[in-house]
This record gives C-alpha cells, sequence and structure tokens, in this order.
C-alpha cells in the first residue's frame, strides 16, 4: 500500500519483544495464524513461507507518513502442471459470493503497519500531518486464475490502536539504535476492531506464452475495491514485467500480500517490473473521521498515486525481490511525497 493502501521507521521484529502483554497478544496472534494456515487438500501443492518489509530507510527517509510494513504470510500455490487446489476453509464458503473462481494461490499472513508524522520529537503532532497510527492483523486471502484473468479477494480481522504494539516497538527499536525517541504516541486513536474485505480482478496481457526459460514481456491491469475501517478505496494498478517464467507468478503479481507489495518467484527465474497503482481513498483510520484528543487532523488526501520499480530473483527453493516506491502524501496538509523500499523474501516448504 501505500498499503500504503499503501504505514517505527526501522524493521519491527516480532520475535523479539518482551513478555508483556503486547507480546501475549503476538503469540496469540500467531497462534491464530498458524491454525488459519491448516488446511487439507488432496490437489497437489507448493507451500512457500514469505516475509515482507517495507520502510522509508531503505530510501534514505525517516518518518512522515507511511513509514513501515511488515507482513509474515504462508502460501499455497499450484505446483507446475496443476490449474488449482483445494481452497482455505475460511474463504471457501465467501469465494462463490464474490464471483472468485478456483483457488490457484491461497495466503495467510501476520500485517503489522506503522503511520507516523514527519516530525516524531513533540508530544503534540502537527495537526496538519499525518497521524500516529499503529495496526496489526490477519489477513487471508485467495487468487483464482483462469486463462489471462485472475481474481483476488481478501478478509482482514485485527486490532488498530494501542493494542498493535506499534508504539512499544518503534521506542524499543529507537532506543537501542540510539535514534530519535518518538514522543507523540499519545495522540493516536484508541483500540478498535480492525476489519475489512478486498476484492480485484486482473487482466494479463502478454507478448509470448510466458512458460519458456526465454525472457518475456507482459502487462498487468488490476482493477477493484477494498471496504473496511482501516481503509476504503476503489483503483487499480498497471504492471509491467519483463523476464521468465511470467505466467507461473501471475497469481503472486495481484496483491497477493499488500496493494504495493512485490511479486513473489516461485522456483527459479527472475524478472523486472514497473508499476503505478493509483486510489481514490473515501476514508482511513485515523485521518478526518478520527480525531485524536485536544486536536483537528488535516483532511484525508482522496487521490493516492504509487509510484514502484523493482526486480526479482529465484534460484529454486528461495526468491528475493526489492523494490523502490514513491506515493502521495496521505493528508492535504502536506504536499511532499514519500518514498521508501520493499523487501521480500520466499522459501519453499517441504
Amino acid at each position: 500500500m501505500v498499503w500504503p493502501r499503501h504505514s517505527a521507521n526501522h524493521p519491527i521484529p516480532l520475535f523479539i519483544m518482551t513478555p508483556t502483554p503486547l507480546a501475549a497478544r503476538i503469540s496469540f496472534a500467531l497462534l491464530t495464524l498458524s491454525t488459519l494456515a491448516v488446511t487439507g487438500t488432496t490437489r497437489a501443492e507448493e507451500k512457500h513461507l514469505a516475509a515482507m518489509l517495507q520502510n522509508d530507510v531503505f530510501a534514505g527517509t525517516d518518518g512522515g507518513g507511511y513509514t513501515n510494513g511488515l507482513a509474515i504470510a504462508y502460501v499455497r500455490s499450484t505446483a507446475p502442471g496443476e490449474t488449482e487446489l483445494a481452497p482455505h476453509w475460511l474463504l471457501a464458503p465467501v469465494a462463490p459470493f464474490l464471483a472468485v473462481g478456483p483457488a490457484a494461490m491461497t495466503s495467510v499472513s501476520l500485517n503489522q503497519v506503522m503511520i507516523t508524522p514527519r516530525d516524531i520529537t513533540t508530544r503534540e503532532p502537527n495537526p496538519m500531518d499525518a497521524p500516529y497510527l499503529g495496526a496489526l492483523w490477519v489477513r487471508a486471502a485467495q487468487v483464482s486464475v483462469q486463462g489471462d484473468v485472475a481474481d483476488m479477494f481478501s478478509l482482514n480481522l485485527g486490532m488498530i490502536g494501542p493494542a498493535s504494539g506499534a508504539r512499544q516497538a518503534q521506542t524499543f527499536i529507537h532506543r537501542i539504535t540510539g535514534s530519535t525517541r518518538p514522543e507523540g504516541w499519545d495522540s493516536q486513536v484508541s483500540n478498535r476492531l480492525l476489519y475489512g474485505i478486498e476484492r480485484y480482478r486482473a487482466v494479463r496481457f502478454a507478448s509470448g506464452d510466458g512458460d519458456s526459460a526465454a525472457p518475456s514481456l507482459d502487462a498487468i491491469v488490476l482493477g477493484g475495491a477494498e471496504a473496511g475501517n482501516m481503509l476504503s478505496s476503489v483503483g487499480g494498478s498497471v504492471m509491467l514485467r519483463y523476464g521468465t517464467s511470467l505466467k507461473r507468478s501471475y497469481a503472486s503479481s495481484v496483491r497477493q500480500l499488500a496493494r504495493s507489495g512485490d511479486p513473489l518467484i516461485f522456483g527459479r527465474g527472475w524478472m523486472a517490473y514497473l508499476a503505478v497503482h493509483g486510489d481514490h481513498f473515501f476514508s482511513h483510520a485515523g485521518i478526518s473521521n478520527d480525531l485524536p484528543p485536544g486536536g483537528t487532523r488535516a483532511e484525508l488526501r482522496e487521490s493516492q498515486v504509487i509510484g514502484q520499480t523493482g526486480i526479482a530473483y529465484g534460484w529454486g527453493d528461495s526468491s528475493l525481490s526489492f523494490s523502490l516506491q514513491n506515493t502521495s502524501a496521505l493528508t492535504t496538509g502536506s504536499g511532499r511525497r514519500k518514498a521508501y523500499g520493499s523487501l521480500t523474501y520466499t522459501t519453499a516448504l517441504r
């Protein structure tokens, strides 16, 4: 996202939290993730673990909007020669109502995002800047591929506010790295349940079959909507890819982990990609309709545009993707665009 859909100015290592109620919540979320990932199937499939980190430190910036995003995902995809796999038990009852066909890929991920104003040294943040906002949620997603048409939908459930652990995580990392202490987290919105749904359709235009080892070129055009109390929007993307085995990685390029997430590569292959993501925002938690104590917020910038350029390489059982992204400001009070980097590592599970 930036997602900004899309949001710590440094990575958030969930596994080194101290034993606190926050750690208990994280442990419960991880247990939920593991439980959701258990799916019986008789079809041939491949299983992967993917970790995505988005952070402004990759672009040499610090603060001012979406500053950090983390996703750890369990991904199932069709094996070579297969066209579908058993759907996730949680998503199977919903897919027919959203006109989503048989699953070619499913994922269950634990996600955390962090948004901060540009100046994190004051206790009372600039009311015209982005707010302090943290969110932690589980996302279950499914992608169906039928020819050159792919359909994706996801269900999201988690927490917005102090229960997300964003304040503790950023303060802890800044303390051990000697970075500036964030002072304005008292202004974030109160705890609330996070819920939402996403539904997108993509069409692939290819110069070749995309299955051979020879490099080819394709374009993916995507459109759809997201509705929830974290974010509500309508929009789409255009992604150009050049590389090998593009057809096999099609499903993983359809907002599988996040709105502006990196495409995944399964097996051997490589690609370079260029994308533009555009969305019209109707609402965003912490902005306009969620006022902090003793102040007002700037209006939400309704038109959001993200530019993305990246590369990905797979060497068999593992792959690595990296992109640089540039996005519009979240609020009308700031006209400065935001830059950040995105790094995704994927490994096969046996």
